[in-house]
């Protein structure tokens, strides 16, 4: 198939309707034109949640100061690692 110009732009609309505007601010920086998108987005979406017999042995928590995605986090999804040990074996 072809790529029209206005699908193209559909693209990028179907991009802001989901609110990734992130990804918007990516290609355009790629591009050489780059948006301020200091503070533009912050947030915590991901979650690990365990029940009461266990517990948290080690938590990896990532954070970027800059907008993603970007050159050390090619995704706009951060890694979540935990590890649970049973409470009877602490």
């Amino acid at each position: 198939g072809i790529l029209t110009l206005d699908d193209f732009i559909g693209v990028y609309l179907d991009e802001l309707r989901q609110g990734k505007f992130w990804s918007i601010a990516w290609d355009l920086d790629s591009l050489g034109e780059p948006l301020p998108v200091k503070d533009v987005f912050r947030a915590r979406y991901d979650r690990m949640y365990c029940s009461s017999s266990l517990m948290p042995a080690a938590v990896l928590d990532t954070i970027s100061d800059v907008a993603c995605p970007n050159t050390s986090e090619p995704s706009d999804h951060l890694p979540v690692c935990a590890s649970f040990v049973r409470k009877q074996n602490m």
